[in-house]
């Protein structure tokens, strides 16, 4: 019993000591600056090459956005497993390795880059991860030096990816979603999307899919900031649009990049349990064989009447 009291102790120590050393999911440049000194943290830009090269955080790595995004057609549609395990093994990846990303912190829509960066990360079962939150910008406004020397490469990782399929919805899960039940369909564009008065150039149809509720992607972050707000707001936030918490969250927008915002404010700011993310989102729901149910999708003649109007002109 003495044994297996001390072995019980030991556990516990040791499970504190991991929890003591979690990754912030945000952190402020003056804490990033802090973390810079540990030999364990990787720094991800993922601006434009162009952009790196003029200047970035020092010893950060170069691995654009793109790189992390499908085809034109439907950008939100992940790159085959062995193309991002090439890209993490390449970044020197490890579960043991705390991973920031960064991004311009340009405005709000920027942010979606860096979550949704994140989020295929967590997919693929790294949980050492944070973002810099305003990016560059809120880096330089901090008065933090930029550097344009060209860090050493690390030393290639052997990760293999243990997929986190509990964030990832398919076009099957929120179809079922649509049907009822507990689960909540989350459309994070803005609202004239969501009403459907515009559409995104990968969707087929304006409109919103059936049942879904708009929670733009603006509203975690202050007028005028392009910071994301801190996890007490962003409880607030989540429960002033969802008072009755609870249940299964899916969020979508046009091509999985506004939607990471809503996926990260509410699972990793807000702490809500089962929290998904469709990657495809609307690039896929309205291009389906069949036709997926919407709503605010206008009627066929009206549809019929917008393509006139852009074939000719709005005369």
């Amino acid at each position: 019993m003495r044994i297996l009291a001390v072995l019980s102790a030991w556990l516990v120590a040791l499970a504190a000591q991991a929890g003591a050393h979690a990754a912030s999911s945000i952190l402020s440049p003056d804490e990033l600056k802090a973390a810079l000194a540990s030999p364990s943290v990787t720094v991800i830009d993922i601006r434009p090459p162009a952009d790196y090269l003029q200047g970035h955080i020092p010893g950060a790595l170069s691995a654009p956005y793109g790189s992390w995004r499908g085809p034109a057609n439907s950008p939100g549609t992940l790159p085959p497993l062995d193309k991002l395990t090439t890209q993490v093994r390449k970044l020197g990846l490890t579960p043991e390795r705390h991973a920031v990303v960064v991004s311009s912190g340009a405005d709000v829509t920027d942010f979606g880059a860096a979550a949704r960066v994140y989020w295929t990360l967590k997919y693929l079962g790294l949980t050492q991860l944070s973002i810099l939150n305003g990016g560059v910008q809120a880096w330089q406004q901090a008065q933090q030096p930029l550097s344009q020397n060209a860090p050493a490469l690390p030393v290639p990782s052997r990760y293999e990816p243990r997929l986190n399929t509990a964030i990832k919805a398919t076009q099957a899960d929120v179809l079922a979603g649509t049907q009822g039940g507990d689960t909540r369909l989350i459309d994070a564009r803005p609202k004239n999307f969501f009403e459907g008065l515009v559409k995104a150039p990968t969707a087929s149809v304006p409109g919103t899919i059936q049942g879904a509720k708009n929670v733009p992607h603006s509203v975690w972050f202050a007028p005028g900031s392009t910071q994301i707000v801190s996890a007490a707001e962003a409880r607030a936030i989540a429960a002033r649009e969802f008072p009755d918490a609870g249940g299964d969250n899916i969020a979508f927008c046009n091509t999985g990049h506004w939607a990471a915002t809503d996926w990260f404010a509410l699972s990793e700011l807000a702490g809500l349990p089962h929290v998904r993310m469709y990657p495809e989102s609307l690039a896929d729901w309205t291009n389906a064989d069949q036709a997926l149910p919407m709503d605010n999708a206008p009627g066929r003649a009206s549809q019929i009447s917008e393509k006139l109007k852009k074939l000719f002109g709005n005369s």
